[in-house]
């Protein structure tokens, strides 16, 4: 899923470029360019970009179509695994590393779980008028307003289900994958009215799904990390981010940090920020694949 940062995202795809991988890429509707920027980006990897294009709203319902078409458009192929990446994501292990890994635990499903706290009931228990207003002032004030209105009168929907809640980056297996794309009409209905579900409907699909009991459990692969649960094999810091909303900025004095986890990827890069931390693990992993 990318939006922004075109030669990012073109380092990004050749970092992935490789005879066992297949890319799928959603360009954001309103990105200023366009899929013709990545023509000869690859030469292992079969690339395919998803069309048409979504709209995409902080928090919004729009960010599970795009992951459901992504799905969609993946699963006419079978694959052993469908990993979820963000255009500001990027490997910090060779593909090696990744494939083996993934090899020797084939079948389990990849997703944080967190624990749900009270005002997160709001975001899929309370109807929002504005689903897609979360990254408007007024627009999330008004679906605010809603939430405390029926949270006062003890009203709401979706009663009778059961949600988790969790990091909305996976990686889930063939089956999960698939299981996922027949529930498009139960997530639409479910979801359509509800805010910042990204980081719901995947782990509650999964809770609903006979593939629960193949969740990966994160004890068995230690390690640093800066999260309560880091399943997902994704390093994100939100103990330095910005803000609630956006976690932390690798920076170049990060990379000690992000050679040394466990975690296959890390969230998140910008090369506006810094391009020498991208630069350098570019550089790192092209040694570290000619040493394989």
């Amino acid at each position: 899923m990318a939006h922004t940062n075109p030669e990012q995202l073109k380092t990004l795809i050749r970092l992935l470029d490789d005879p066992r991988n297949d890319i799928y890429v959603h360009l954001d509707a309103g990105a200023p360019f366009g899929e013709e920027l990545f023509v000869n980006c690859c030469s292992a990897s079969e690339l395919t970009f998803i069309n048409p294009r979504i709209k995409a709203h902080w928090g919004g319902y729009s960010l599970a179509r795009i992951e459901i078409a992504l799905l969609e458009q993946a699963t006419r192929r079978h694959y052993s695994y469908y990993h979820l990446l963000s255009g500001m994501d990027l490997p910090i292990k060779t593909q090696d590393v990744i494939h083996d890994f993934f090899d020797r635990n084939e079948g389990k499903e990849f997703i944080n779980l967190w624990t749900i706290k009270g005002n997160t009931r709001s975001r899929f228990n309370c109807w929002s008028p504005f689903p897609e207003g979360g990254g408007n002032f007024l627009l999330n004030f008004i679906n605010n307003i809603a939430k405390g209105i029926q949270l006062s009168l003890g009203v709401g929907i979706n009663k009778d289900i059961e949600f988790k809640y969790g990091s909305q980056w996976f990686s889930i297996s063939d089956g999960m994958a698939r299981y996922a794309v027949t529930q498009k009409d139960w997530l639409e209905k479910t979801f359509r009215h509800t805010t910042t579900c990204d980081e719901v409907f995947m782990a509650t699909l999964l809770w609903r799904s006979p593939f629960r009991d193949n969740l990966y459990d994160k004890t068995e692969h230690s390690g640093n990390s800066t999260s309560d649960n880091d399943s997902n094999m994704r390093f994100i810091d939100w103990t330095r981010g910005e803000s609630v909303r956006h976690p932390w900025v690798f920076r170049f004095e990060d990379y000690d940090l992000l050679m040394s986890v466990p975690h296959f990827w890390a969230r998140k890069f910008d090369e506006r920020r810094d391009r020498r931390i991208i630069d350098r693990i570019v550089s790192t992993l092209k040694v570290k694949s000619q040493d394989c």
